[in-house]
């Protein structure tokens, strides 16, 4: 996949996850993405090794620089080196240029890789998650019984409690990132406003510490988007893992009162089944009619930048975040539909149990 793009292995792994597929560690996708990774930091360690020459270079061209400006003082000085100094600094600031060229894509290439480890992270917790769902759900299906000793249990609530953890534990640093972003948006507002009235020398010196301030801020962002990713992670997780654990309750449950052999209790739980459904049913028509209705909006979100494709203004910026927000809006009610259909499906499962139980 070398000529896949960051962005493009990332998307794929994600549109995969959306769609339910398993994943984990052995998988092509986290092959590949590891492999990237690998390659990325390849790459960084030949631009290191780059970025050691061209500071060769520059020392060299720097002592030149320090050499003819002693000189430019002297008596007719100026005259006899002013093409040299000026041949000079013109190869330094190309020098300095190629640097900050060099660093440039250090930079977006450690972003990348830190991109793919969260994938991979992603893809890892899935995988884990995802094994143990299937294997309940595996051996429900089978019809066979899971007792309250058996290891599934004490792996679930360890899985659960893993990830609970995780979730509470990013939330202070969560709130520490959004106090300093506040504070360091002030700063830098501050400064902006200090730049007027300066001359042009103390002016570049000041807006040079505005960027410094506003690429903080941007570190600071991503910081605080990699830690509500680890939230969101968490929380679906332990969503999935809940559904399971409950749909092990109910099997015990049904279980249990097969056990019974009480014929009137058996009818009045497949009644209740069925009124189970009948709600779900409501639940999810009622989601779907919502859906629609946000689907439509998105239409006409796309209609209005469609005409305005060749303009960026705070307008169209405002739109695309209006739109990308429907679009998430419907991605989880996807999710959350799948989720009450399975619940549907688990209650026909219960009723085909029970039915089998009652005396002909």
């Amino acid at each position: 996949r070398r000529w896949m793009s960051v962005t493009d292995l990332v998307t794929e792994v994600e549109q995969a996850l959306v769609k339910g597929e398993r994943l984990d560690k052995e998988s092509e996708a986290y092959i590949n993405l590891k492999q990237e990774a690998a390659r990325l930091r390849l790459d960084n360690d030949d631009i290191m090794d780059q970025i050691h020459e061209l500071k060769k270079v520059r020392r060299g061209y720097v002592e030149q620089e320090d050499e003819i400006t002693a000189k430019l003082h002297e008596d007719g000085g100026f005259a006899l080196h002013e093409a040299t100094m000026t041949d000079i600094l013109q190869r330094l600031r190309e020098v300095d240029l190629q640097l900050a060229a060099f660093r440039n894509q250090q930079q977006q290439n450690i972003r990348d890789v830190g991109h793919l480890k969260r994938t991979m992270y992603r893809i890892e917790k899935q995988g884990e998650v995802t094994s143990l769902v299937d294997q309940i759900d595996g051996t429900l299906r089978m019809g066979e019984s899971l007792v309250e000793d058996h290891p599934v249990f004490a792996e679930l609530s360890e899985l659960l409690h893993g990830l609970r953890t995780d979730f509470h534990k990013v939330a202070p640093k969560v709130t520490s990132y959004q106090e300093n972003i506040h504070s360091l948006t002030t700063i830098a507002q501050t400064t902006a406003l200090d730049i007027q009235g300066k001359s042009s020398r103390e002016a570049d010196d000041a807006r040079m510490t505005l960027v410094s301030h506003l690429q903080h801020g941007k570190r600071m962002l991503a910081q605080l988007s990699r830690l509500s990713d680890i939230q969101m992670l968490s929380a679906q997780k332990v969503g999935m893992l809940a559904r399971t654990q409950s749909q092990l309750q109910r099997h015990m449950q049904i279980q249990d009162l097969i056990h019974t052999a009480n014929s009137g209790k058996i009818a009045a739980k497949i009644t209740s089944l069925h009124e189970d459904i009948s709600s779900l049913r409501s639940t999810i028509r009622d989601l779907e009619a919502s859906m629609d209705s946000r689907s439509k909006e998105s239409l006409t979100i796309i209609a209005k930048l469609r005409s305005l494709k060749d303009v960026a203004s705070a307008e169209t910026h405002k739109l695309r975040e209006e739109l990308i927000a429907v679009i998430h809006e419907e991605e989880q009610g996807k999710a959350r539909l799948a989720a009450l259909r399975g619940e549907k499906l688990q209650n026909i499962r219960f009723i085909a149990m029970l039915r089998a139980a009652l005396p002909d």
